[in-house]
C-alpha cells in the first residue's frame, strides 16, 4: 500500500471511529420523547410502538436512497478520483459496505427493542441510514463507471454542459445497475426489521415450555418483500448484462 493510500485509510478509520463513539454517548445520554412526554413502555403498547418506529423510517429510507445516488453522482462527475475529499469519503463508504448485515442487525435491534426508553428517532434514523447508504452509493458509483466514455464525449462535444450529461445521458444509461443496487438495499433494510420483530417477540413474549414459537404475519409479509427486491435486484442486473 503507498503512503498516500494508507494515509487516507487511516483519516477514514479514525473519522468513522469518532463519529461512531460521538453516535453512541449522545444515543445513551438521549430520553425518547413523544409527544411532549416521556416514553413509557408500560403503559404503552409496545408492539404498536415499534411497528410505528419502523413505519417512520420509511420516509427515511427513501429519503437516504435519494441522498445516496447524489452523493454517487457527486463523487464520480464532480471530484476527481485523485482528490483527496473523493479518497476519504470512498474509503469511508468502503468500510461500512464492508460491515456485514448482522452488525447493523444487531445496532437495529439494541435501539428499536432492547434500548427503547434510551432511543430518539435520530439514533433510529442514523441506524436504517447506515443500512441502505454505503450499498446504494457503491452500486450507484458502478453502474455510473459502467457508462460507455464515449456518451459523455460525444455530448460534451456537441456543447453539453455537465449537468445536462448527467441527467440526459449518464443517468439514463446506468438507471437499470442503480435501481438494481436500490433493491438491494431495500431488501436489506427489510430483513433487518423482519429481525428487529422477531427479537422483539423472543423477548416481549417468551411461549412457556411446549408452546409452540408464533411469527407475526407481519415478519413474513417483510421477509417476502425482502425476497422480492432481491429477485428484482437480480433481473435487473441480468438485463443489464444482456443489453
Amino acid at each position: 500500500m503507498k503512503r498516500s493510500e494508507l494515509i487516507f485509510q487511516s483519516i477514514a478509520l479514525i473519522t468513522l471511529a469518532v463519529a461512531f463513539i460521538l453516535f453512541w454517548n449522545f444515543s445513551k445520554g438521549v430520553s425518547f420523547v413523544e409527544n411532549g412526554t416521556l416514553f413509557d413502555a408500560t403503559v404503552t403498547d409496545s408492539y404498536s410502538v415499534l411497528q410505528e418506529n419502523l413505519n417512520r423510517m420509511i420516509p427515511i429510507l427513501l429519503g437516504a436512497i435519494l441522498f445516496s445516488v447524489a452523493i454517487a453522482f457527486y463523487l464520480e462527475e464532480y471530484l476527481a478520483r485523485t482528490s483527496w475529499k473523493y479518497q476519504i469519503i470512498a474509503r469511508q463508504i468502503a468500510i461500512l459496505a464492508s460491515i456485514p448485515s448482522l452488525l447493523y442487525g444487531i445496532l437495529g435491534t439494541y435501539f428499536f427493542v432492547f434500548k427503547t426508553e434510551f432511543g430518539s428517532f435520530f439514533t433510529h434514523a442514523l441506524t436504517f441510514v447506515l443500512l441502505v447508504l454505503p450499498i446504494t452509493i457503491q452500486s450507484t458509483q458502478r453502474a455510473i463507471r459502467g457508462v460507455d466514455i464515449s456518451v459523455r464525449e460525444a455530448a460534451y462535444a456537441l456543447g453539453a454542459k455537465r449537468r445536462h450529461v448527467i441527467v440526459h445521458h449518464v443517468f439514463p444509461h446506468a438507471f437499470s445497475t442503480i435501481m438494481a443496487g436500490i433493491f438491494i438495499a431495500i431488501s436489506r433494510t427489510l430483513a433487518i426489521s423482519a429481525l428487529i420483530i422477531v427479537v422483539y417477540v423472543w423477548t416481549e413474549h417468551t411461549p412457556q415450555s411446549g408452546d409452540p414459537f408464533h411469527i407475526p404475519g407481519s415478519v413474513i409479509v417483510l421477509l417476502l418483500l425482502s425476497l422480492l427486491s432481491s429477485v428484482l435486484s437480480s433481473f435487473l442486473e441480468a438485463k443489464t448484462n444482456w443489453s
